[in-house]
C-alpha cells in the first residue's frame, strides 16, 4: 500500500514538471519574440539614419565639386585679368617710350628752327609777276613781310585741317572693330577648361584680339558676332565652349569618335557687350574630351569677331 502511495506522488510530480516546461518554453518563445521586434525596429531606424546621413553627404559632395568648379572658374577670370593687365602695363610703357620720341623729336625740330632764325621769307614764284617800279624800300619791306605772315599763316592752316582729317579718320577707324586669327599648330594634349589661343593673327582692327592669351577685350560697348571653327582628328572628339567673362555663352561639339576621318564644326554667336567685357574659346571644364585639336596648312582652327 505503501509502495502504491509512493508511485502516485512520482507520477503526479512527472505531469506537474512537464506542464510547468511547457509553460517555460512559451514564455522565452515570447521573450525571444519581443527580443528579436525590438531588435528588428532599431535595425530599421538605423538604416534609416544611415540613409539620411548618406544623402546628406552626397548633397555636401555635390555642393563641394560645385565650390570647386566656381573655384578654377575664378581662378581662370582672375588668371585672364592679369594677362590682361600685363597687356596694358606694356601698352602704356610702349605708348609713354613713343610720346617721349614725339616730344623730344619736336624740341630738336623747334631748337632746329631757332637756330635757323625762325621762319623764313618764302621766295615768290617765278609766275607771279610783281611790279616794283613804283614801290619804295620801306613799303616793299612792308609787303614782303606781309606776304610771309601770309605765308606762314596759309601753313599752319593747312596743317589743322591735315590733322582735322587725320582725327576723323582715326575716330572712323575707332568704331571699327574686326579680328580673324587661327592656331599655327596642332594642340596636343588639350585637356579640360583648356584655353585655345589663336597665335597666327592675319587680321586685328582696333588691337582688341592678344594672341598671347586668346583673349578678345571689347574696346568699346555694342553688338560683336563671334565664329569659332575647331577641327578634331579621327576617333577623336571634343567639346569646346565660347567663354564671356568666365561664363559659358556658345558651345559645340566636333566628333570623329566613331568613324575614321576628320571633322571641323563652326559655332557662331551674336552678344551684346560692354567695355571691357573678355571673350574666348575654351574646351569643356567637365565634359570629356579625347585626341588632339587640328590646325594645319590645309585645315584651321580659327576664332574670329566683329562689331556690328
Amino acid at each position: 500500500m505503501i509502495f502504491f502511495g509512493f508511485l502516485v506522488c512520482v507520477l503526479a510530480f512527472s505531469v506537474k514538471s512537464e506542464t510547468q516546461n511547457v509553460e517555460y518554453d512559451k514564455i522565452r518563445d515570447l521573450v525571444r519574440e519581443e527580443i528579436q521586434n525590438f531588435h528588428d525596429q532599431k535595425i530599421i531606424k538605423l538604416e534609416q539614419k544611415v540613409m539620411k546621413m548618406n544623402e546628406q553627404l552626397n548633397r555636401q559632395e555635390e555642393h563641394i565639386q560645385s565650390q570647386k568648379t566656381l573655384i578654377e572658374e575664378q581662378q581662370s577670370y582672375i588668371k585672364v585679368q592679369e594677362m590682361q593687365i600685363q597687356t596694358h602695363e606694356k601698352q602704356i610703357n610702349e605708348a609713354v617710350e613713343h610720346i617721349s620720341m614725339l616730344e623730344e623729336k619736336a624740341i630738336n625740330e623747334v631748337r632746329q628752327e631757332q637756330s635757323d632764325g625762325g621762319y623764313k621769307i618764302k621766295p615768290w614764284k617765278q609766275t607771279e609777276a610783281r611790279d616794283f617800279g613804283n614801290i619804295s624800300s620801306h613799303s616793299f619791306i612792308d609787303y614782303a613781310l606781309r606776304q610771309s605772315i601770309k605765308s606762314m599763316i596759309e601753313e599752319k592752316t593747312g596743317k589743322k585741317k591735315e590733322r582735322h582729317s587725320l582725327t576723323k579718320r582715326l575716330e572712323l577707324n575707332d568704331s571699327i572693330v574686326a579680328f580673324y586669327a587661327y592656331m599655327s599648330k596642332d594642340e596636343l594634349q588639350p585637356g579640360k577648361n583648356h584655353i585655345l589661343v589663336f597665335d597666327d593673327v592675319k587680321t586685328n582692327v582696333g588691337l582688341a584680339y592678344n594672341k598671347h592669351n586668346g583673349m578678345f577685350t571689347a574696346p568699346v560697348n555694342g553688338v560683336y558676332v563671334f565664329i569659332w571653327t575647331v577641327v578634331c582628328g579621327r576617333h577623336n572628339f571634343n567639346f569646346s565652349q565660347l567663354v564671356i567673362n568666365s561664363n559659358p555663352f556658345g558651345a559645340i561639339l566636333t566628333d570623329s569618335d566613331g568613324i575614321d576621318d576628320i571633322h571641323t564644326v563652326t559655332g557662331s554667336v551674336v552678344a551684346e557687350l560692354n567695355q571691357g567685357d573678355v571673350v574666348y574659346i575654351r574646351t569643356h571644364p567637365t565634359d570629356g574630351i579625347d585626341g588632339i585639336i587640328i590646325s594645319q596648312d590645309d585645315m584651321h582652327t580659327s576664332f574670329n569677331g566683329w562689331k556690328l
